[in-house]
């Protein structure tokens, strides 16, 4: 593989789009989320056998959440959960997330009514899901149904939180806040719709991941790009400013028709950057770019999202987009 020299340089003003909505064919469906405080309730409890009778009446939270399957009996895990209740390190951690969830959790509800409202628009049937929050101490972060979400929210306090997951890179622990959960948990919820490449290329499947991201900014009019998709602010003008440079790396290294997996995983897995174009390319950029094809393709087609979604021949989508980047200073 040849390398490409690619110098991000830093831009520090926040480009025009990503500052206004996009024009976007729902219409404002006015749909009500209520969020429910399960942790309030939780951590209310002063006994392990009121743990028991939660568990026992909350199975989604208790088998999708705690993975009740994996202890003997809801006894055990019961007494596990409510030594953490007890825990003072784990009370911090409570005081914390519920801090940052009363700054931040009425934007969420915003974003996520706009964006199942929106998903209702194009499929009518989906149905509007419960939103549950939990303290878990950082066992689990997000269950993600078709009718419950239920959102770890001692996970996404951000940088101030005095506790953070250890287990986690740190390239994406900085997404872990409430400025990318809507899109994360929307990500989740709309990914069964795409249907995904026939072909077992790494283009094809840089346009698996272009139609979803593609479908969330439908969904999501007035998120930003770099949210949208995982990026920071700074990343995402920087690989604006240098797409065409991206593109001619995928290009000269011969390697949008490479069907390799340990290749593919090289740009559009989870990598802190990607090395092969440049020093600060982030991860996933391959992602990025299906995301532009697929945008250039249905600006040029004016296809119906659900046949946009539907479609599986994915070189084809390429070669009709007429993809041909250019820098955005």
């Amino acid at each position: 593989m040849r390398s490409v020299s690619l110098m991000f340089g830093f831009v520090f003003l926040i480009g025009c789009q990503d500052k206004m909505c996009r024009e976007v064919p729902a219409p404002d469906y006015g749909i009500t989320i209520d969020i429910e405080r399960t942790d309030v309730g939780l951590f209310g409890f002063g006994s392990a056998e009121e743990v028991v009778s939660f568990l026992e009446n909350n199975r989604v939270i208790s088998d999708g959440f705690f993975y009740a399957n994996e202890y003997p009996n809801l006894q055990i895990l019961a007494n596990r959960i409510f030594g953490v209740v007890q825990d003072p390190y784990v009370d911090t951690l409570y005081r914390e997330a519920v801090t940052a969830f009363d700054e931040n959790g009425g934007k969420l509800k915003a974003d996520l009514e706009t964006g199942i409202g929106n998903l209702q628009y194009y499929y009518p049937e989906t149905p509007v899901p419960r939103i549950r929050t939990m303290v878990s101490g950082l066992y689990n972060d997000l269950f993600i149904s078709d009718s419950v979400i239920i959102i770890g929210i001692d996970y996404f306090i951000g940088e101030e939180a005095t506790f953070r997951p250890n287990d986690i890179p740190q390239y994406i622990l900085r997404r872990y806040n409430y400025d990318y959960l809507a899109p994360t948990i929307l990500k989740f919820v709309v990914n069964s719709r795409a249907a995904t490449g026939v072909e077992n290329t790494l283009l094809s499947e840089m346009i698996d991941f272009g139609k979803v991201y593609y479908f969330l900014s439908l969904l999501l009019p007035c998120t930003p790009d770099h949210e949208i998709i995982g990026f920071t602010a700074t990343e995402m003008e920087d690989v604006k400013a240098n797409q065409e440079i991206i593109w001619a790396s995928l290009i000269q290294n011969e390697v949008l028709y490479e069907t390799s997996e340990f290749t593919k995983k090289k740009f559009i897995g989870e990598r802190p950057n990607v090395y092969e174009i440049g020093e600060k390319c982030p991860g996933r950029i391959g992602a990025w770019v299906g995301w532009e094809i697929v945008k250039k393709y249905a600006e040029k087609t004016d296809v119906p999202l659900q046949e946009l979604l539907s479609e599986t021949n994915h070189h084809q989508i390429f070669a009709m987009s007429g993809y041909k980047p250019k820098n955005v200073n």
